[in-house]
């Protein structure tokens, strides 16, 4: 037999064995299933996100870039990590900037096994100060509630070079929890049906919030800074509890330090060796100090029960009043001294991301004209607070009242400050005044991205009640109550132009950009109309 007979034959002998004698290899399938995010620029670096989506469990070797072009024939940093079941298969990358290429737009994308993720916009921080620099921020967006426009909104606006997200990012409760009537109807359900608790419960749900495609066309467009509030957790969180958490389920310490893990892993967010101290601070030039603060996880004493002054449903004003004015933390001493070492008065903008509404907000004497049939069963108690001037929402600053002067204290050395909010799921803007009618600032507390309002609870009662609240708290000088979307804010040296957008629906994807509401803040001065 010749050589070429003789590996012919061993051919089709080792053809005609069966296939299972030679299993083949099998190529595990990669892929970006939500998509990619850039977080916390500074003027040198900025944080790039990913998350892998494989069919096994073994290491994923993940490829990055950044380029002047989004055919990335420009590279201007690249390297390679990996991608673990430690991590939840998440990536993040700190890509350091070259220094000409500060506060321009840039593109990212990652690589895998061949498989290219979306691209990316970003930049960074410019060092020098810019003629004008616009930020959009927002917050509660929650997923069952509706849909994301707002989100899909603000990607396709041009003007925002950044967006802040102030917390309620994702919510924690079970698939028959708040706002999730219409989830079914509008295929909103959340994973894991029920209410998260473990880190695999946080990640699952991470994952449901991820997967909406206008949040990551969002992500995928601008950069965002983040902070969380409650909800990334559970409702009401304070320091050693929440709301929201009972004993039947297990440790809050874990489930809090499950949700700050899950939280890190999916979030553009920069790692720190004390991840729930999330207070940081950048600038943009001399032009902006932007302070992100925690009132959530580190300070915060318990809230302060407004039911348990109900006593046979009449309500003790006097005891109500005497506690809420004894001293209790919400930022906490050692935030509040690193907030007094962060001012510089060389900004001409102290602009401070947080949670929570921090200008009193008294219950509204319009409340009291509510027909019966209209009043949410659970609120009918409090009707008799309407025009009491008492506030009502002590998870808010107004139940820490003498942190609240503390704080003004602080930042009052600041040329000019604008304290951000999210939480209500409405729309605020008021001046800010301290116990010894000294300005401090300017209030704007952004609508929610889809979560119920007022207008959701009291129909078309909800003009009657903006304007009560505006006639009955001095130093408010405008809410909106059905608006669902986010604002932006053009800032520049002399003044700041406050644009709030809405969207004409959530309840279907088929929508309208509304005409915005303006205001225009000047520096160092109260709003006048």
């Amino acid at each position: 037999m010749n050589r070429r007979n003789f590996f012919k034959s061993i051919f089709f002998i080792f053809a005609s064995f069966p296939l299972k004698i030679f299993p083949s290899i099998k190529q595990r399938t990669i892929s970006f299933d939500y998509g990619v995010a850039s977080g916390d620029p500074t003027h040198t670096n900025v944080i790039l996100w990913t998350k892998i989506s494989t069919t096994d469990t073994g290491n994923v070797n993940v490829l990055w870039e950044v380029s002047t072009d989004n055919n990335f024939l420009e590279i201007i940093n690249s390297g390679q990590t990996e991608a673990t079941s430690t991590n939840n298969f998440t990536i993040k990358v700190d890509a350091e900037i070259p220094k000409e290429y500060n506060g321009k737009r840039l593109f990212y994308r990652f690589i895998s096994e061949g498989i290219k993720s979306d691209i990316g916009n970003t930049l960074t921080l410019p060092k020098y100060n810019p003629d004008q620099f616009n930020i959009a921020f927002c917050s509660c967006s929650n997923y069952p509630a509706g849909y994301f426009n707002a989100y899909q909104d603000m990607a396709n606006n041009e003007e925002i070079d950044l967006v802040l997200h102030l917390g309620d990012y994702i919510y924690e409760y079970s698939r028959e929890g708040y706002a999730s009537k219409d989830a079914e109807k509008m295929g909103r359900l959340v994973n894991p049906a029920n209410e998260i608790i473990s880190l695999d419960d946080y990640r699952k749900r991470h994952a449901t919030y991820k997967s909406d495609k206008d949040l990551q066309l969002l992500h995928k467009s601008k950069p965002m800074i983040v902070i969380w509030d409650d909800h990334e957790i559970a409702n009401d969180t304070w320091k050693n509890g929440a709301q929201n958490h009972t004993s039947d389920e297990g440790s809050f310490k874990k489930r809090r330090d499950d949700a700050v893990r899950a939280y890190y892993e999916w979030m553009p967010i920069r790692e720190t060796q004390e991840r729930k101290k999330i207070w940081r601070n950048f600038s943009i030039g001399n032009l902006i100090n932007l302070v992100m603060l925690d009132t959530r996880l580190v300070g915060r004493d318990k809230q302060i029960d407004l039911n348990s002054y109900f006593e046979d449903e009449l309500f003790n004003k006097y005891q109500y009043e005497e506690d809420l004015n004894k001293p209790r933390k919400l930022l906490g001493d050692e935030q509040l001294k690193w907030i007094d070492e962060t001012i510089d008065s060389k900004y001409k903008w102290s602009i401070f991301g947080q949670q929570l509404l921090i200008g009193p907000k008294n219950v509204p004497s319009a409340f009291r004209e509510l027909k019966d049939e209209s009043i949410p069963v659970y609120f009918k108690k409090y009707l008799q607070l309407a025009g009491e001037g008492i506030p009502i929402n002590t998870d808010q600053w107004d139940g820490y009242p003498m942190e609240r002067q503390d704080f003004y204290k602080v930042i009052a050395k600041s040329q000019s400050n604008l304290v951000l909010a999210g939480d209500s799921h409405n729309s605020w803007f008021s001046n800010l005044i301290d116990d010894n009618d000294k300005f401090i600032g300017i209030e704007i507390g952004a609508p929610a991205i889809s979560s119920p309002s007022t207008v959701d609870s009291f129909g078309d009662f909800v003009d009657q009640i903006d304007k009560s609240f505006v006639d009955d708290n001095k130093d408010l000088v405008w809410t909106n109550g059905r608006g669902k979307g986010y604002v932006l804010l053009n800032i520049s040296e002399t003044f700041v132009d406050v644009n709030f957008h809405y969207v004409s629906t959530v309840k279907s994807k088929e929508y309208r950009p509304l005409k915005p509401v303006n205001f225009r803040v000047e520096h160092n001065k109260p709003y006048t109309a």
